[in-house]
């Protein structure tokens, strides 16, 4: 028998497991983009260059990811 291929049926509790790992990284994922945002943002006040960019990266990663939340299959 495959074990590694049964996607969970063997002990009876489907793909729970990885839907929580892949629920808990992308929450991972968008505190950490909410963080660039915000590191930028302080990098701005201090009138760093390069903080702009590091606030763009976070919003592009912030909706990236709070898209993929949304969207997720329940």
């Amino acid at each position: 028998m495959d074990t590694g291929n049964d996607q969970g049926r063997l002990m009876g509790h489907g793909d729970e497991a990885g839907r929580a790992v892949a629920a808990t990284g992308l929450w991972i994922a968008l505190i950490a983009g909410i963080a660039l945002v915000l590191i930028g943002v302080f990098g701005m006040v201090a009138d760093m260059k390069p903080a702009v960019w590091v606030a763009a990266v976070g919003v592009i990663i912030s909706i990236g990811v709070a898209v993929a939340i949304r969207s997720r299959n329940k």
